[in-house]
């Protein structure tokens, strides 16, 4: 795919039908109950370009020979869950090419994850509770493709691999951090700099670091500042987590 595209909408009592229906049941049955389309979905109105269902079919090939690399229908331990999504975030936001405006929009993460791709989303992220309105599944920014399109869209492909998984989150589910490319990307350069000199856990050090941006974010727009101001506040906000970390008593 070369130009950007939207993709099916899935309204939420579809969605959340078809979540009901589809919990609980095997990695195989949900295979087959896979499909590149859905007489419900909606469509953006004024969107010039609407992806194919030969693309669609295309990027549910793509997905699901990352998921047999990391032992699909296996269940998804949390070493294979990390290595699937390591690797499946750059192709995914790639091979989607999907108009930034139509990835906010929650009907179309629940499409991917209910319709065309439910062998892969309930492997990677089971509804074991029974849970409602999953947001694993639900399209809402914790959902099993649409938290790694976003990790790749925010970070770019470098930051996003380098970073561990509760560190990304630390960034990006902090609107105030993760909603700017930018700023995000910043704090992600800063923190994987100067986490190699610490003698303490990586990923406190960026929670604290989170912590302490996300209160001078209350008095400072972090996006109005340059790159080299936005650099050095991170660099001073993460030494000051590292002393702080290495003074506290164990």
């Amino acid at each position: 795919m070369s130009r950007l595209q939207v993709y099916p909408r899935l309204p939420a009592p579809v969605a959340e039908e078809l979540l009901t229906a589809r919990t609980g049941r095997s990695p195989e049955e949900l295979r087959h109950l896979s499909s590149t389309t859905d007489p419900r979905t909606t469509w953006y109105p004024t969107a010039p370009h609407r992806v194919t269902e030969d693309d669609l079919r295309t990027l549910q090939h793509s997905v699901r020979a990352t998921a047999a690399q990391a032992g699909w229908p296996a269940p998804a331990t949390k070493t294979r869950g990390t290595a699937f999504d390591r690797k499946l975030a750059p192709v995914l936001y790639h091979q989607m090419a999907i108009v930034p405006a139509d990835a906010a929009c929650e009907d179309v993460w629940s499409f991917l994850s209910l319709v065309l791709l439910p062998d892969i989303a309930f492997w990677r992220w089971p509804n074991d509770q029974r849970r409602p309105g999953y947001e694993r599944i639900i399209g809402r920014p914790r959902n099993v493709f649409r938290r790694l399109w976003t990790r790749i869209h925010n970070l770019g492909d470098d930051l996003g691999a380098q970073l561990l998984e509760d560190e990304a989150v630390a960034i990006l589910e902090r609107p105030t951090l993760g909603a700017h490319p930018r700023v995000a990307r910043a704090i992600a350069r800063g923190h994987l700099a100067t986490v190699g000199k610490a003698d303490t856990a990586r990923t406190e050090i960026l929670r604290i670091t989170a912590r302490r941006l996300r209160r001078l974010a209350v008095v400072v727009s972090l996006e109005t500042l340059d790159d080299s101001q936005l650099a050095d506040l991170v660099v001073r906000y993460t030494d000051e987590a590292i002393n702080q970390l290495r003074s506290t008593p164990d």
